[in-house]
């Protein structure tokens, strides 16, 4: 009896995981792409001005001293990214020597059940919307690629390499049950 009393507790006490989990989580679906102008944006997003606005944004953060990476000299700056692509900047009444952007990551975030999304830490309130926008800055090192601002621990923002190809078509990642369920699909 003792057993049975303690299994029902046992399943009580879980069942809130369990409905939990089983609520339905909205479908989303992150349209990404890396380009290295506007002009290639716009040929593959056809939003001329959606591709300017996120141009516009992601040098404004590549300016920006806690986005941009900073280097002590010139030299180690180029040695990374390449001859004549380092600059110095200002900001906040200081300068650092930092890589030139090289490119912009766009992202597009849709929900595909119509309802709004809430945005991604960091992103402006248009990212709450569906068919909003986020942007990046992006670098082009010798060593590693093509890199991206992400958000670290505490806060702060690191440089990750990015798969991304620059100038092709935006990859799209899917998330809630679509994430693990895509690969399932019956079809039909």
């Amino acid at each position: 009896m003792k057993r049975s009393r303690k299994t029902a507790l046992v399943l009580m006490g879980s069942a809130p995981l369990l409905l939990a989990a089983c609520a339905k989580q909205p479908e989303v679906q992150t349209s990404e792409g890396l380009f290295t102008s506007v002009e290639a944006c716009s040929t593959e997003t056809m939003n001329p001005a959606l591709c300017r606005q996120a141009f516009d944004e992601a040098q404004a953060q590549a300016q920006a001293d806690a986005v941009a990476p900073r280097y002590a000299s010139r030299e180690a700056c180029e040695a990374e990214f390449g001859e004549g692509q380092c600059a110095t900047r200002q900001h906040a009444g200081h300068s650092f020597i930092g890589p030139m952007m090289a490119g912009f990551v766009l992202s597009q975030m849709m929900n595909t059940r119509g309802g709004a999304i809430a945005p991604a830490p960091g992103a402006g309130p248009a990212a709450a919307t569906p068919g909003a926008a986020r942007t990046a800055p992006a670098f082009l090192s010798n060593q590693s690629g093509w890199l991206r601002p992400q958000a670290g621990p505490g806060g702060a923002t690191a440089l990750a390499r990015t798969g991304l190809q620059p100038d092709r078509a935006p990859t799209v990642s899917r998330g809630g049950f679509g994430r693990s369920g895509a690969g399932r699909s019956a079809g039909g």
